[in-house]
This record gives C-alpha cells, sequence and structure tokens, in this order.
C-alpha cells in the first residue's frame, strides 16, 4: 500500500509495479522513474480513477512493464491459455479485471503510456503525452468498473432477445463495444487519449481488406480458419468505429462528423454506414450517467441488425440457417 496526494486528503491506495526486468532498457526505466519522480505519475493515475471511482477499497492499480505476465499471474491463467495484448490490427493497452470479492485490478502497461505516433521534438512534449495518456486510461479502466458495480456492463444487457440467429450471434463483441464507447464518450470531455483513433482507421481497415481477400483465397482449404479471420477483423474495425464515434462527434445539426482527410478505404467499407454506426452509439450515455438494461438492449440489438447488414454491404454474407449450421460466402473478387 502506498498513500497517494491528491486534491483530496491524503488516503491509501493499492498502487504497484510489475513486470519490469534487467532486460529492459536504460532509457526506459530512467524515463519511467522520472515521470513518478518528478512529474507525479502515480498521482496522475491515481486521480483519473478516483474521478469515477472514489472508494479506494475496490480498486487495484498496477503499472506493468510485461502487460501479459502481469494478467497472468493476476488471474493465475493457465499456460496453455495465457493472455494475449493483440488486437487484430492493434494492441491492448490496459485491462481491468472484476475479482469473486467484488474488487477489481487495473492493470496499464507503461508502453502503452510512452507509446506515440511520431517522435517527440522535446522532453516537455514526451512528458505532456505520457501524462495525457495516463489521465486516459486511468478514467478509461475506472469506468469498466463503474459499470460492472452498477449492473451496467456488457453481461446485464447482452442477452437481448427478438433477434435472428445471426443477428444476435454478434451480441457479446458488441456489447463490449458499447461499454468502451459510454467510457470514451466520458473520456472525450474529461480527458482525451493523446493517441487519435481516427489515426488507426487506414490500418484498421487494411487490415480487415487483407484479412478478406485471404480468406477468399484460402477457404477451401479451411473454411472455418476463413470465416474466423473475416469475422475477427470487421469486428476489429467495428471496435475503432465505437471508439471514433465519441472522438469525432456530431455537428450542429446532430450529423456525424467524418475525419479529414478521409483515410483510404473509408470510402469502400465505412461512408455508407457511418451515418448508422455514429448515430447508433450516440443512442447511448456516457458512463457518469445512468442506462436501464432495456435501454443498453435496444441499442445492441440495433447494432447487431446493422452489424450483418453492413457486413453483406462490404461483400460477406455470413449467418446461421434455422438449424444452426453457420455459412459465409465472400461476394466481391478482390476486396
Amino acid at each position: 500500500m502506498v498513500t497517494i496526494m491528491t486534491n483530496t486528503p491524503a488516503s491509501q491506495f493499492s498502487v504497484s509495479l510489475d513486470g519490469f526486468s534487467e532486460e529492459d532498457t536504460p532509457e526506459l526505466m530512467g524515463a519511467l522513474a522520472f515521470m513518478i519522480e518528478q512529474q507525479g505519475l502515480l498521482q496522475t493515475l491515481v486521480a483519473g480513477i478516483v474521478e469515477l471511482l472514489p472508494d479506494s477499497l475496490v480498486w487495484r492499480l498496477t503499472l506493468t512493464g510485461d502487460m501479459a505476465a502481469t494478467v497472468n499471474r493476476i488471474t493465475e491463467r493457465a499456460d496453455d491459455s495465457p493472455y494475449t495484448t493483440d488486437r487484430g490490427a492493434g494492441h491492448a493497452g490496459a485491462i481491468t479485471l472484476p475479482r469473486d470479492d467484488g474488487t477489481f485490478d487495473i492493470v496499464i502497461s507503461v508502453d502503452a503510456l510512452f507509446a506515440t505516433r511520431k517522435d517527440p521534438e522535446s522532453v516537455e512534449e514526451l512528458t505532456g503525452h505520457v501524462i495525457a495518456a495516463a489521465e486516459h486510461l486511468s478514467r478509461h479502466e475506472a469506468g469498466h468498473a463503474v459499470l460492472r458495480l452498477r449492473g451496467e456492463d456488457a453481461d446485464s444487457y447482452q442477452d437481448v432477445e427478438g433477434l435472428s440467429a445471426s443477428d444476435a450471434a454478434s451480441r457479446k463483441p458488441l456489447a463490449a463495444h458499447v461499454d468502451d464507447n459510454r467510457i470514451e464518450q466520458y473520456t472525450a470531455a474529461h480527458a482525451p487519449s493523446p493517441l487519435h483513433h481516427v489515426d488507426h482507421l487506414e490500418e484498421a481497415i487494411s487490415h480487415l481488406r487483407a484479412e478478406l481477400n485471404e480468406a477468399k483465397r484460402t477457404w477451401r482449404a479451411d473454411i472455418g480458419a476463413a470465416a474466423y479471420r473475416s469475422l475477427n477483423a470487421a469486428n476489429g474495425l467495428v471496435r475503432v468505429l465505437a471508439y471514433l464515434a465519441p472522438e469525432l462527434g456530431l455537428d450542429e445539426n446532430g450529423t456525424p462528423r467524418r475525419p479529414a482527410p478521409v483515410p483510404e478505404g473509408w470510402t469502400d467499407y465505412v461512408e455508407d454506414s457511418w451515418d448508422h454506426w455514429s448515430g447508433t452509439f450516440h443512442k447511448l450515455r456516457p458512463v457518469d450517467e445512468l442506462m436501464t438494461t432495456d435501454q443498453l438492449g435496444a441499442v445492441l440489438a440495433e447494432l447487431c441488425r446493422l452489424m450483418n447488414a453492413w457486413m453483406r454491404s462490404i461483400g460477406v454474407d455470413w449467418g446461421l440457417t434455422d438449424d444452426g449450421r453457420e455459412y459465409i460466402y465472400w461476394t466481391r473478387d478482390p476486396y
């Protein structure tokens, strides 16, 4: 336990460092020590969590140099089923782990705090970036704990009824995007990410295109693997869209804003459906505002229907028959 001074009276918070080794570069360790000792990095992280999750008894924070190893240790995952940070075209930089006793382990990667899209031009620029990343990630992860404590996280509403078998199949991943979107609506106003999600769009679209072309090329050898890679890549792009909607917001007429300039592939894979995607996500409320499970379920159902309609529009006809058999057709050549 450590004592952290925030803008509230001194309190006891559980904050620890983990996953560092002698193999870590002196540059990284020196920069981390500077941020902790001179720039108040730990205080910034704690303040962000406390803003949404003021009860220090329900959470623990771990700042890690090896996120996979730390998560595996905390969750006691089996060696044959290790945690991975891979997320299609991207990587996870933080995670909130709910525990059986009702508390949460918040794990934030040092690499995620120092990750930049371009080399900083000064120490001051790098320092500002790390602090902004800490402000954002701490609030984002605290938001997941808040949703679970209020009974508004994905597990509480994802079993919506009235969907076809095909549409219902995407409930779980889309519910996760609903949670992320609500949190990002809050952070967009209070602690925006220094890494703009619009900058990930082109990579996500390119990844989807490459995966669809590879799936169509190889499906005769293993149609199950081809279907998985197609659906996984599509979900990866939708995840980016869930983050992008609050980042871009709506204009004065309530119309979803577009990125400017639009990235390569936007016209082929996003433009025709963007108003529907963004408009549906904007029916959600930020994490600091209450929503009922019925309200959340209604938005999730709309997203599920949109998911398959969007996939058909980009050339992937996937679904389940009445007797539960899966089918998939790739209708473009090439993507």
